[in-house]
């Protein structure tokens, strides 16, 4: 008997490049008016500018999903990269 677990050691996307890809659908989401349909069309925009499939993308939540601590510590360098994009916008 076979049995696969959907948890794995590591997510589909890397940290580095998922903290980049959140951040820019946050940022994206916030700066803009669109509702319903309009954010899932910037959510497959910047999937495709990373190239990245919404499969890939909805397993590395469900992965960060899986253990709240591994969230924090993501959200801890999500927030270093953002300060990091602030500080490159205001030089």
């Amino acid at each position: 008997m076979m049995v696969f677990s959907s948890c794995s050691a590591s997510p589909p996307i890397k940290e580095d490049k998922f903290i980049k890809v959140y951040v820019d659908m946050l940022i994206a989401q916030d700066t803009s008016k669109a509702k319903g349909g309009q954010l899932e069309i910037i959510k497959k925009e910047v999937l495709k500018r990373y190239s990245i499939s919404a499969t890939d993308y909805n397993s590395t939540i469900n992965f960060y999903n899986s253990d709240p601590k591994r969230w924090s510590e993501f959200f801890d360098r999500a927030i270093a990269y953002l300060e990091q994009l602030k500080k490159q916008k205001n030089s």
